[in-house]
């Protein structure tokens, strides 16, 4: 048996009963987007950005004059709608991105073009918030001229695809900015401290994600709470995560156990897709 089924099953003895999720999975309609509309370079700039800086992100991202054409800018306006704040004219955005399709049967990729100014979220997270919104498969660049957090990125994602005809759900956005909010405070909050591991803590919430998702909604509160500290401690995090930490991916993982983002056919296939990924480019094995 796998490390996820005897999690799960462990989780599982704390429910009363369990019933297997049978409602259809419904039809990823970001992927269908993504496959029709960016076989062409998606490009998201910030609105913060000078003339000068425009130019030098579009170069970090291999922006291709001559062929490429969908030049986006997200403006505080358009921000303020998609994360669903009120309109602040005084918010910096920086953070852009570059989005394109990929084979079928390729794994979803994010590359920081400028790790050194991409200082609180990792590519792995873009990566696993990307799998919450609906993305499997395609190639995702992040880049900033000067230092930022780097979270807009990620509403700089939901402002292509929906600016290209995608229906992003309500509840996906919100999990994603949720998930990445989540990862990259804990982050911030552990770097340099002894036993503490990005890499794995990506690799858990895949692994935290797919056991909810196999588990459906019939997971109580406590199966959840049990999937979370079972999986950080096969990775060695429990330590070096404090309880108010695993509290708020606690939190993360109940509100994903009320979603229907369980409920996309595709969604634990990317995901085991994409913690194979996280092994190969991993240093360790768990």
């Amino acid at each position: 048996m796998t490390y996820r089924k005897q999690l799960l099953a462990g989780a599982l003895i704390l429910a009363s009963f369990f019933t297997m999720q049978t409602a259809s999975a419904a039809i990823n309609h970001v992927q269908t987007v993504i496959d029709e509309h960016y076989v062409q370079p998606d490009y998201v700039l910030g609105y913060s950005l000078s003339p000068e800086q425009q130019n030098q992100t579009l170069s970090l991202l291999n922006y291709n004059q001559t062929k490429d054409k969908q030049i986006k800018t997200l403006n505080t306006t358009a921000y303020a709608a998609i994360m669903n704040v009120a309109d602040d004219p005084s918010l910096q955005l920086y953070s852009s991105v570059k989005i394109q399709k990929l084979g079928a049967k390729e794994t979803l990729t994010v590359t920081i073009v400028t790790p050194e100014n991409i200082q609180k979220v990792t590519q792995d997270m873009y990566r696993n918030a990307a799998v919450t919104l609906g993305i499997e498969h395609a190639r995702i660049q992040v880049a900033s001229p000067i230092p930022v957090t780097g979270e807009s990125a990620l509403a700089g994602i939901y402002y292509s695809l929906e600016e290209n005809g995608a229906r992003v759900p309500e509840e996906n956005k919100q999990l994603a900015q949720e998930e990445l909010s989540t990862l990259s405070g804990i982050n911030v909050e552990n770097t340099g401290k002894e036993g503490y591991d990005a890499d794995k803590l990506n690799v858990a919430l895949t692994d935290i994600k797919a056991a909810i998702a196999e588990g459906g909604k019939k997971l109580t509160e406590d199966d959840v709470r049990k999937i979370v500290e079972d999986t950080l401690n096969h990775y060695g995090l429990s330590q070096s995560v404090t309880a108010d930490q695993i509290n708020l991916i606690v939190h993360f993982a109940i509100h994903l156990s009320n979603s229907g983002v369980i409920t996309n056919s595709q969604f634990i296939e990317t995901l085991n897709d994409l913690n194979k990924e996280y092994r190969n480019e991993s240093q360790w094995n768990i």
